[in-house]
């Protein structure tokens, strides 16, 4: 019985991660966030 609770909470709050994750103001940041490593500030020689 304990084990379907705690199974149910865990899913319960991966679908809310997920449509936190997925909302479309949030594109914009995650954008951001996936060109840090290619944006270089210094040229490499």
């Amino acid at each position: 019985m304990v084990s379907g609770i705690f199974t149910l909470i865990l899913m319960l709050l991966f679908v809310a991660l997920w449509a936190w994750a997925w909302q479309p103001r949030k594109r914009s940041d995650f954008d951001e966030a996936a060109r840090l490593a290619l944006d270089d500030e210094e040229p490499q020689a």
